[in-house]
């Protein structure tokens, strides 16, 4: 008798890990723009359309934020990736002592727990390298260029992460690179959408189309010439908007009433980046041309950084771009739509299109109760958008040390006439201009200064100051009396730490 044995090879799978972790502290003083407003609430001018902040119950505001990134990559082969983000807490809403409450029977004195936070897992994908490029597949993060459009929030301070689950196939023939792409976005997420939402359940029988983005770019990457760039060609189609209250962008009846609408546009988005010795230039264009709720929707915005290095310790840069706004209207209903957004991760300044000051009189923590996530309103949402700036900054290195400093400027290109319906950019709605009072283009600038403490490779402390000196774009309320406008002071102290 012969006895075979067949031996079994076990194989242990690789298990790489990094993420970051990350606290701060935020304080606003002034956030109402209006030193004498931020303890009461103007119905007349809250109502009105214009640009006047509530107060909440003080002229001030501070908070505070907790957010662990972990990003698990596990190795099966040499030619199978699985890689993964998960997320404890939330980048924009985890702030210190938020997490939803207990009944009332289950609350203590002395305790700050979990309770019901979760652990959520953000992104999942798996990249398969094969004879014919990589492909890609799951809910993966999507970015392109400067970050305008596409943004994948990779940075340890970034909040908003451009995310599809896509199928996607990346493959490289020398310098250059192609990448075409099917992404689908998850119902209730997105401002183009494919449900109506109402009540905070999503009814698919008023717009059951989903949202779907076909994309295809071509990069070029030369490393010996410090050059790349390429385009990245966007078709989105969606059905009608998710949210009631403000349809894609707001396009619908006037004041409060929105209508859902769908979306069909393409978008062409150029970008290119060079570096010339000690000045390196980059820029992106985004041009859209489609429709949106059966409104032509032609638009385009760009951003241009460039730099200038003196040496190992001192440097300089300069950004400037534009993105477009709504022009005023003769009906609520426009005959065509130009408004751009940028991806709110993409900032030029410390207050100015970074906090959004007419959500901190709204809830945004989930510490009462009777709030529910939808109901949340983010002091980060504030994009820029119908605005030209430019900014204006240099740092200084010395050893672990990092010392900066910027300025920026603003102007509005689209602004409220009188006897015309405007776009607020704020709330994303139409309203009608009820007095003879034309808003000023002149947004305002502010003047940064920050530090950064590198301890070592891992921990980084930092610190900005801005203050910021609102325009009298900001003076427009839509009513007789006006908005008045003072300085805005803003701090915030960060640490956070990589791996």
């Amino acid at each position: 008798m012969a006895v075979i044995a067949a031996g079994h090879t076990a194989q242990a799978l690789e298990l790489d890990w990094g993420g970051a972790f990350r606290a701060e502290g935020h304080y606003i003083r002034n956030y109402a723009l209006d030193s004498d407003s931020g303890y009461t609430r103007d119905a007349v001018r809250e109502n009105a359309g214009g640009y006047y902040i509530p107060g909440g119950g003080s002229a001030n505001a501070n908070f505070q934020n907790l957010f662990l990134k972990l990003k698990p990559k596990l190795i099966v082969n040499d030619n199978i990736y699985i890689k993964s983000e998960w997320w404890l807490g939330d980048p924009v809403f985890g702030f210190f002592g938020s997490a939803a409450p207990y009944s009332f029977d289950q609350r203590q004195f002395y305790s700050s727990q979990s309770r019901g936070s979760t652990i959520s897992a953000q992104r999942f994908w798996a990249d398969f390298v094969s004879d014919v490029g990589t492909v890609r597949i799951g809910r993966a993060p999507l970015h392109w260029g400067l970050g305008l459009v596409w943004n994948n929030g990779d940075g340890v301070w970034d909040r908003y992460a451009s995310t599809g689950d896509t199928v996607a196939l990346l493959t490289k023939f020398g310098s250059f690179s192609f990448m075409p792409s099917f992404t689908k976005y998850s119902m209730g997420n997105n401002i183009s959408g494919s449900c109506h939402v109402f009540g905070g359940v999503c009814n698919t029988a008023r717009g059951g189309a989903d949202v779907t983005d076909i994309s295809l770019w071509i990069k070029y990457e030369n490393p010996d010439d410090d050059l790349e760039g390429g385009v990245n060609f966007i078709k989105r189609v969606s059905g009608a908007a998710q949210d009631p209250a403000a349809g894609y962008l707001g396009i619908g009846s006037a004041g409060t009433t929105q209508l859902p609408s769908g979306a069909h546009f393409n978008i062409w988005d150029l970008y290119g980046k060079k570096r010339f010795g000690k000045f390196s230039l980059a820029g992106e264009l985004p041009i859209t041309t489609g429709e949106v709720a059966g409104i032509d929707y032609k638009t385009f915005a760009f951003a241009v950084e460039s730099g200038f290095k003196f040496n190992e310790k001192w440097e300089t840069g300069l950004k400037f771009g534009q993105a477009a706004g709504q022009p005023n209207m003769q009906t609520p209903r426009p005959d065509r739509f130009k408004a751009f957004f940028f991806n709110p991760n993409y900032k030029v300044a410390h207050i100015m299109f970074n906090y959004q000051f007419i959500s901190f009189a709204g809830p945004n923590s989930q510490n009462n109760p009777a709030v529910n996530s939808t109901q949340l309103l983010s002091p980060f949402d504030n994009p820029i958008v119908n605005a030209r700036y430019i900014n204006w900054g240099g740092s200084f290195t010395l050893d672990k040390w990092n010392f900066n400093t910027s300025f920026t400027y603003a102007m509005a290109i689209e602004t409220a006439k009188p006897g015309s319906f405007f776009y607020n950019t704020w709330r994303r709605r139409i309203y009608q201009s009820a007095t003879q009072q034309e808003q000023s283009k002149n947004m305002g600038w502010e003047m940064d200064y920050g530090f950064k403490f590198h301890w070592d490779e891992a921990f980084v402390l930092s610190g900005d100051i801005g203050f910021f000196f609102p325009g009298s774009f900001y003076g427009f309320s839509n009513t007789q009396a006006g908005n008045k406008q003072s300085m805005v002071m803003g701090g915030a102290v960060k640490a956070a730490v990589t791996f």
